[in-house]
C-alpha cells in the first residue's frame, strides 16, 4: 500500500493507495468525524482495483486547516486527490455518510464518475439530513436499550464546546454508536482502538450543522448521471423505510438488500457483501 499527503486549499490529507495498477476506485468513509477504514475493510475485497481512500479533513492522519466542513470543502478535496493522481474518471464507493458525500461528488462532478455504489448511504442533505439523523438515533437507542441510551446522552452532552473532555466523549460515543449497529450490541466486537482515536468532534459537529443548513437542490444534479449505481442496505440496517428517499432517487439502479447484515456489511455478511459488489462491476 502507497501513502502520501495531498495538500488542498484549506486541508493536508492522509491519503492510501492499494496498489499501483487496476481502475480506480475512490472509496468514501462513513461519519463525519470518524477517519477511514474502507483501505483495510472494503479494498481487499475488490483486490483488482487500485482502492483510493483518505481521512477527511480533520480526522485520523489528516489536518483541517482552516477550520471549514462545507459540502464544497469536501467536494474540492476529492477533486484535489484525482488532480494530484492525475486520474480523468474513477468508481466511487461510499459508505454512511459517505455515500451522500458519493452522491453530492457525483451531482456536481457527474462526469467523472465511471460508477457509483452506495452502500448504506445516509439519505440527503437539509430534510433529508435531519431525517438520516431521527430514524438511525431511533433504531440504534430501540437497540441501546436503557443503560446505553443513559450512556449515549451522557457522553453527547460533553460534546460541544467549551469542555476539556470532547475528544475523550468523542471516542464514547463512537464505542456506543458502533456497538448499536449491530442487532444484539452486547455482541458486538469492539471498535479499533486507532480509529477511536482519530475521531474528531469539531469534525463531527460542523459537518453536521453544515448538511443539516445545505439547499435541498445540492442533488438536484443526480438526475443526469446515467453512469451504472448500485444501491445497498442490510436488512438490519439503522435507517429503516427511510432508506426508500435513496432509492427512488436512483429507480434504475441495481437495488439489494443484504439479508444478515446491518450497518457494517464487511463485519456481518462479508461473503454476501463482496458477491454484491464483484457482480455489480463484472456487469459492467
Amino acid at each position: 500500500m502507497r501513502e502520501l499527503t495531498v495538500e488542498t486549499a484549506g486541508a493536508e490529507l492522509a491519503v492510501r493507495i492499494s496498489r499501483p495498477d487496476g481502475e480506480p476506485l475512490l472509496l468514501l468513509h462513513g461519519g463525519p468525524g470518524v477517519p477511514d477504514s474502507m483501505q483495510a475493510d472494503i479494498a481487499p475485497l475488490l483486490p483488482t482495483y487500485r482502492a483510493i481512500s483518505f481521512d477527511q479533513r480533520g480526522v485520523g492522519r489528516s489536518r483541517c486547516r482552516d477550520g471549514l466542513y462545507q459540502i464544497d470543502d469536501y467536494l474540492a478535496d476529492i477533486e484535489a486527490i484525482r488532480e494530484q493522481l492525475e486520474i480523468s474518471t474513477w468508481h466511487v464507493l461510499g459508505h454512511s455518510w459517505g455515500g451522500l458525500l458519493a452522491q453530492l461528488y457525483a451531482a456536481h462532478h457527474g462526469p467523472r464518475v465511471r460508477s457509483l455504489v452506495l452502500s448504506s448511504s445516509s439519505l440527503g442533505v437539509g430534510a433529508d439530513w435531519k431525517a438520516t439523523k431521527r430514524d438511525s438515533f431511533r433504531i440504534e437507542l430501540g437497540r441501546a436499550g436503557a443503560g446505553g441510551t443513559l450512556r449515549l446522552y451522557l457522553y453527547g452532552s460533553l460534546l460541544f464546546p467549551p469542555n476539556p473532555f470532547r475528544r475523550w466523549a468523542m471516542r464514547h460515543v463512537m464505542t456506543e454508536t458502533w456497538h448499536n449497529y449491530f442487532l444484539d450490541p452486547g455482541t458486538a466486537p469492539e471498535p479499533d482502538r486507532e480509529w477511536l482515536d482519530g475521531c474528531c468532534p469539531t469534525a463531527l459537529l460542523r459537518t453536521d450543522r453544515s448538511l443539516s443548513r445545505a439547499a435541498e437542490d445540492e442533488l438536484a444534479a443526480l438526475r443526469d448521471y446515467t453512469g451504472p449505481v448500485l444501491v445497498l442496505y442490510g436488512a438490519d440496517d439503522i435507517f429503516g423505510e427511510s432508506v426508500a428517499t435513496v432509492r427512488g432517487r436512483f429507480p434504475e439502479a441495481t437495488q439489494v438488500i443484504l439479508g444478515g447484515s446491518g450497518h457494517l456489511h464487511w463485519l456481518q455478511n462479508q461473503a454476501g457483501y463482496q458477491e454484491a459488489l464483484r457482480s455489480f462491476y463484472a456487469a459492467m
